[in-house]
C-alpha cells in the first residue's frame, strides 16, 4: 500500500532523514519508533505530503506522489495536538471532512453516526470538545480522519499527551478499529510499549536512519543493533572482548569472566564488542539454582518496588563492576533482597547479545 524508497530530507546542514526504505501491506499497523529527534516525524509528514523530499520517491497504493499535494492524498490524520474546533460538536467535526470533500447531506449524516458508534462516542454527538474527556476527544478525532474512508490513515503521536492509564486503554482502542475497518495505518511514536501493543510491523529509527524494520517479536527478541538493544526494554549494557567465535556464537571476557552469547555477525578474536542483557532475562538465584549458563555474584545497589514487579540494580565485581538490572516479577511469593546484600544471578547464553561497538556521534 506504501513505498518509501531511498528518502532523505534537509534542513539546511541538518540530514533529519537519511535514505530510508519501507514498506506497509494494505490493512497493516506499522509504527515508526525512535527518539525524540531522530527523523520519525519528518518521514511521516513527508507521506503525508507536508514536507516535500530531498531526495528518493514516496508511491501509494502504487502512484508516485511526487506532484501530488497532501489535500490531494487520500489521507486522515490524528495529531499529537488534536486540532478539534472548539466552537463545534463532536458530530460537526466528524462532519467537517466529508462537507469539505462535497458529500451528499444524507450520507454525511450516516457516516458521522456509524463512525461515533464505531468510536463509541453514540449519544455523545451533541458535546464540544471541552464537553469531552481527553479520552473521548481523541475518539472523535479518530471518527474525523477516519470518516471519509481514506486509503490511509497517518498517526502523529496522538497519545502522547495522555496519562498512562488511558493511553493504554487507547492503544488497544486504536488498534481495535483499525483491524476493524482494515485500513492501513503509519503510526509514529517514541513509546515502546505502543509499538509493540498497536503494531504488525515496526521500524526503529536512529538519527535519520532506519536501524531495523520487523514484526514487532523480532525486534524485541533479535535487534539488529546495539541501538535497538537499547531502546527496547530495560537493557544493561557493557562492554566485552571477544576470545573466540563457532556458529553457535562468540565467546567474550569481560572482567574475570569468559562468557558465551549471541550475534548476528563475525567477530574475530580481541574485538571489543557491546553486550547486552535484557532484565527480565536476569535471574536471581537461590540456593541450588543451576539452570543458567553464566552465574555471577551481585551487591544490590537499589531495590525499586513498581507493583506488578521489583527492578533490583546491581554491580558485579567479576564483570568490572559493571552495572545490572533484573526483574522480580513476583515480588509477594519471593525473598526480597535489600540493598547492599548479596545475590547470585544468571542468564543463558541466548540471552546476551553482542554487537560491533558503534562510533561516537
Amino acid at each position: 500500500m506504501v513505498d518509501v524508497r531511498q528518502i532523505s530530507r534537509r534542513f539546511g546542514d541538518t540530514l533529519a532523514v537519511d535514505d530510508a526504505t519501507l514498506s506497509v501491506r494494505r490493512g497493516d499497523f506499522l509504527t515508526i519508533l525512535g527518539p525524540s529527534g531522530c527523523g520519525k516525524t519528518t518521514l511521516l509528514r513527508m507521506i503525508a505530503g507536508f514536507l516535500e523530499p530531498s531526495g528518493g520517491h514516496i508511491l501509494i497504493d502504487g502512484k508516485p506522489m511526487d506532484d501530488v499535494p497532501a489535500h490531494r492524498r487520500s489521507i486522515g490524520m490524528v495529531f499529537q495536538k488534536l486540532a478539534l474546533f472548539p466552537h463545534m460538536t463532536a458530530a460537526q467535526n466528524v462532519a467537517y471532512p466529508l462537507k469539505m470533500r462535497r458529500f451528499e447531506r444524507g450520507e454525511i449524516a450516516a457516516r458521522v453516526d456509524r463512525f461515533l458508534k464505531l468510536v463509541r462516542l453514540d449519544g455523545l454527538g451533541s458535546r464540544r470538545p471541552h464537553e469531552l474527556s481527553g479520552g473521548q476527544q481523541q475518539r472523535v478525532a479518530i471518527a474525523r480522519a477516519l470518516s471519509f474512508s481514506p486509503d490511509l490513515l497517518l498517526l502523529d503521536e496522538p497519545l502522547s499527551a495522555l496519562d498512562k492509564k488511558l493511553r493504554e486503554e487507547m492503544q488497544l482502542e486504536f488498534r481495535r478499529i483499525q483491524q476493524e475497518l482494515g485500513v492501513t495505518t503509519i503510526n509514529v511514536t517514541h513509546d515502546q510499549r505502543e509499538a509493540l501493543v498497536m503494531s504488525d510491523q515496526i521500524v526503529v529509527m536512529d538519527a535519520g536512519r532506519i536501524e531495523q524494520d520487523a514484526a514487532p517479536e523480532d525486534v524485541y527478541q533479535n535487534p539488529s543493533t546495539g541501538f535497538v538493544a537499547r531502546f527496547l526494554g530495560m537493557t544493561s549494557v557493557f562492554s566485552g572482548i571477544v576470545v573466540s567465535q563457532t556458529d553457535a556464537g562468540p565467546t567474550i571476557r569481560v572482567g574475570d569472566r569468559e562468557m558465551h552469547g549471541r550475534a548476528g555477525c563475525a567477530f574475530k578474536p580481541d574485538d571489543t564488542v557491546e553486550c547486552a542483557l535484557r532484565a527480565e532475562q536476569i535471574r536471581i538465584l537461590e540456593a541450588g539454582d543451576d539452570g543458567c549458563d553464566t552465574q555471577v555474584v551481585a551487591t544490590v545497589e537499589q531495590r525499586i518496588f513498581e507493583g506488578d514487579r521489583v527492578v533490583y540494580q546491581v554491580r558485579v565485581p567479576a564483570l568490572a563492576d559493571a552495572t545490572l538490572y533484573a526483574f522480580d516479577h513476583d515480588p509477594l511469593q519471593h525473598r526480597r533482597h535489600g540493598v547492599n546484600s548479596t545475590i547470585t544471578i544468571g542468564w543463558n547464553a541466548a540471552d546476551l547479545f553482542a554487537f560491533p561497538v558503534e562510533p561516537a556521534t
